[in-house]
């Protein structure tokens, strides 16, 4: 593999980084889903 293929593999992964965590939130709603320390969701029921 060329440089600039790493290059691109690594810009694609570092988008996709900063990408995921911004849909997650925008998708729950403020204040309706907490989770624990190991990513388990809180059921306040």
């Amino acid at each position: 593999m060329s440089i600039a293929t790493l290059e691109l593999i690594a810009g694609i992964a570092v988008m996709l980084v900063l990408m995921v965590p911004a849909l997650i939130a925008r998708r729950i709603k403020h204040g309706e889903a907490r989770f624990d320390e190991d990513g388990k969701l809180i059921d306040d029921e």
